[in-house]
This record gives C-alpha cells, sequence and structure tokens, in this order.
C-alpha cells in the first residue's frame, strides 16, 4: 500500500508520471498498534435511530485515515461523534494497521479531564493534586462544561492570573502565628495538612494556603480557589 506525500505541482492538482518525473520512494516506519481502545463520548452519539459505533462510524473513518498516527488521549470526530483514545498498545504515537485489535467499549461522559486536549492534559498532571481538582470542579460553576472548560484552558495556557508584584501584597504569615484564628486545618491546593513552620497567605477573602500552592495558583487565576472571591479586586482596593 502506497501514499503519495508530496509532490511538485501540488498533489491536489491532477498529474501523471512520466520518463521525466523524478520519484522518491521512503519506508514509513511508523509502528502499528497491538490493540487500541477508543470510546466515543455519550453525548455527542445519536438518539433518534439505532447504529453500530464501529461499522456506523469507527470503522469508516479509520479506512478514510488509514495512515493517520494516534497516541494516548487523542480525540478525534466523525460525523458528529467525538471519541477518544483511552488506551493502546504500544504508548504510540503510532498507527492502526491491519493485525491491529481495535476496542471500542464503553462511553465517556464529558468531564473536563476528559474534554482537555492532550497538551493541557500533560500540563495538568504536573501541578498538585488538589490544584488538579479544583481546576477540575464544575460544581461552583452554573455556566456548564463549556464555560468552565474556556476557564482551564486558560489558567493552564498562564492568559489569566495576578502578576508576581501583586502576589507579595497579599498577607503572607508563619501558620504558627494565625492558626488559633482559622479553623481550616488544610491547604486545599496540595491537600496537606498545615504545619507550624509552614509560610502560608491569607487571601482578603479569609481563606489560608501554602504559599508555594497559592501563589502557583494566582499566577493563573485571580480568584479564591474556593469560594471564587476576586483577590485582585481586593487586593487593588486594600
Amino acid at each position: 500500500e502506497f501514499r503519495v506525500m508530496a509532490a511538485e505541482p501540488s498533489p491536489n492538482e491532477i498529474g501523471i508520471i512520466d520518463a521525466n518525473t523524478m520519484v522518491f520512494v521512503d519506508w514509513d516506519e511508523t509502528p502499528e498498534f497491538e490493540k487500541i481502545h477508543i470510546v466515543p463520548f455519550q453525548d455527542t452519539l445519536p438518539h433518534a435511530y439505532a447504529f453500530d459505533v464501529f461499522n456506523d462510524y469507527l470503522k469508516p473513518y479509520l479506512t478514510k485515515n488509514k495512515h493517520m498516527r494516534f497516541g494516548v488521549n487523542d480525540q478525534f470526530t466523525y460525523q458528529g461523534v467525538q471519541f477518544k483514545v483511552v488506551c493502546c498498545e504500544p504508548v504510540g504515537p503510532a498507527r492502526i494497521g491491519r493485525n491491529t485489535t481495535i476496542y471500542c467499549e464503553g462511553v465517556l461522559h464529558p468531564s473536563l479531564r476528559n474534554l482537555l486536549p492532550p497538551e493541557l492534559l500533560e500540563q495538568l498532571s504536573h501541578l498538585p493534586p488538589g490544584l488538579q481538582m479544583l481546576l477540575l470542579n464544575t460544581e461552583a460553576l452554573a455556566g456548564g462544561y463549556e464555560e468552565r472548560l474556556i476557564e482551564v484552558q486558560e489558567m493552564l495556557s498562564r492568559r489569566r492570573g495576578l502578576t508576581q508584584e501583586t502576589i507579595e501584597r497579599v498577607n503572607q504569615n508563619r501558620w504558627a502565628d494565625i492558626k488559633a484564628d482559622h479553623p481550616q486545618t488544610q491547604c486545599m491546593v496540595c491537600l496537606s495538612d498545615f504545619d507550624d513552620e509552614d509560610q502560608v497567605r491569607k487571601l482578603p477573602c479569609g481563606h489560608v494556603f501554602h504559599l508555594p500552592c497559592i501563589d502557583e495558583w494566582l499566577r493563573r487565576c485571580t480568584d479564591c480557589p474556593i469560594c471564587k472571591a476576586n483577590v485582585d479586586r481586593a487586593v487593588r482596593h486594600y
């Protein structure tokens, strides 16, 4: 099986190969998957008629894109149905070949983690677990997944947040010096208990966090992780 990768003039134009055409041939060294599991998002599946996920959607898409390279968390859409690669062997990038076993059992619900593109999921994986949980939390938003998805993408891309100069204006204390006045005993970013010698920041709303934890958050977002009070406005009017 062959594929035209490039041509002069453009391969989109019709032409012929004759005795004067220079032809270059190279092997596609992309490995093939042994197994791959591709799952649709439940909210994108049709409801008005019966269908077969593999034969009606997945197989036609893969047939049209035989040389497509995939990796874990990659997503694609075919005829309105959105799919995601949830696992594969090897990890990839690789392509689906004649000997690849394809699984498509199950459905995905539209959680923020499932909707984020691979590059942002990679950024998310390096953050503290509590910060991941706060970023992916949708309970405080009535706007739904789309609004929260945009907000999380902006946070992970560092497009919103406070300058370091503004962050430094937020109260900084040793936990032992203020703990008597605060019922809070745990930093909700890293999910660890405060120790007496820990340096913490107390936001204008009254919530307290480890200094490095909240600084990382505030570089991405201007609101308190717990109550969503705007820190920027409060600091400027302090």
